[in-house]
């Protein structure tokens, strides 16, 4: 190691790192269809909150620990297919807490045969993390929808 390496820059880079792969693995988990993979990347009583509508007020969904989380998270089922493009990624650690904003474009497919939407989130994640034995996992999530558009969905998928 050089003599001037910072240690404290190491731990950064190494939390950092940790936690851009939980935010990863999130949208991997709701793209995979596997809600309980997702589920298993919050605490134990962690908090999943959404606001699905673009301005709203009240959450559209508030779930609480991870057999809610599961639940919340296969409602993902409904659509067709979905892909989750992280954009913008921050997070400030202190220590075994960190928080974050995560900024994502959520693709989903929905509709009949021949007919189908594409249906594109605009997404604000809002996060608080911890430090646990089992890494870092997501105590707080809220979910944030900023804009919605849909489009006639012409091509595969």
């Amino acid at each position: 190691m050089p003599a001037d390496h910072d240690p404290d820059t190491l731990a950064f880079l190494v939390n950092r790192l940790a936690i851009s792969d939980l935010v990863h693995a999130y949208c991997q988990g709701v793209d995979r269809r596997d809600p309980e993979a997702v589920a298993r990347l919050f605490t134990e009583d962690g908090t999943f909150v959404a606001y699905a509508e673009p301005g709203a007020a009240e959450p559209t969904s508030r779930s609480h620990g991870r057999e809610e989380i599961t639940k919340a998270i296969a409602m993902a089922r409904y659509y067709k297919r979905t892909t989750h493009t992280v954009g913008n990624h921050m997070a400030l650690v202190e220590g075994d807490r960190a928080t974050g904003e995560t900024r994502v474009v959520a693709y989903h497919v929905l509709g009949d045969a021949g007919a189908e939407t594409l249906m594109i989130w605009h997404i604000r994640y809002l996060d608080a993390y911890v430090r646990s034995a089992e890494g870092w996992r997501i105590d707080e999530r809220v979910l944030r929808v900023d804009m919605v558009s849909n489009q006639a969905l012409n091509g595969a998928y």
